[in-house]
């Protein structure tokens, strides 16, 4: 027992060696350009030892995305088990990803910037296009699945523009305050559309 604990902690070791030779040269170079040489020079491993982990680069950041997705949720299923209002409970991802982004914003400047390219943003819209739709769910909209897609994008592609706005301006406003004004936005509108919806299956 005591050896396989030893070799697990090896290999989280050099997973996240390999995770953090990546970011850094993401910041560099942008994720096109970097190359598994690059990261492999960076984090002074062999490419049999990258291979034994990962499959390629975007295996490589996918890991670490999953790590953040995991991390995310798990603050989204705090927020949404406290009492309050759905404006208070909603979206709780949202003060996490601002918080993380802050503490790694040149990584984030490069992910969403001209340097990335579209895989990384992708991915990371994706991301956030599946928590909104969990915290739909979960907050009980009554929506088709379409229109929960739909609302999803719209939602994603909100905070993914306020991120992005928030770190090419010198992150000036606090996490919390983002946070605030973000969520109370979007459940105002969301509010909305919902009573409107239910006016008109009313008036049938």
């Amino acid at each position: 027992m005591a050896k396989k604990k030893t070799v697990d902690r090896r290999l989280q070791r050099t997973r996240a060696l390999l995770q953090e030779a990546m970011k850094s040269m993401i910041v560099e170079k942008g994720y096109e350009a970097v190359t598994v040489q690059d990261i492999i020079d960076r984090a002074n491993v062999g490419r049999s030892t990258f291979y034994a982990h990962f499959a390629d680069k975007e295996n490589l950041l996918l890991s670490g995305l999953e790590d953040l997705r995991a991390a995310l949720k798990q603050h989204q299923a705090l927020a949404l088990q406290t009492s309050g209002e759905p404006h208070e409970r909603g979206f709780g991802f949202s003060l996490a990803m601002l918080e993380h982004a802050k503490g790694h914003a040149p990584l984030y400047r490069a992910m969403v910037g001209k340097k990335s390219g579209g895989v990384v943003l992708q991915r990371l819209n994706q991301m956030m296009v599946d928590l909104v739709r969990d915290d739909l769910t979960m907050l009980g909209f009554k929506v088709t699945p379409a229109q929960r897609d739909l609302i999803a994008q719209h939602v994603a592609g909100g905070f993914m523009g306020v991120l992005t706005w928030w770190l090419d301006h010198g992150v000036r406003l606090s996490p919390p305050e983002v946070d605030v004004i973000f969520r109370r936005l979007v459940m105002e509108g969301l509010g909305a559309e919902l009573a409107r919806q239910a006016d008109g299956r009313h008036r049938r």
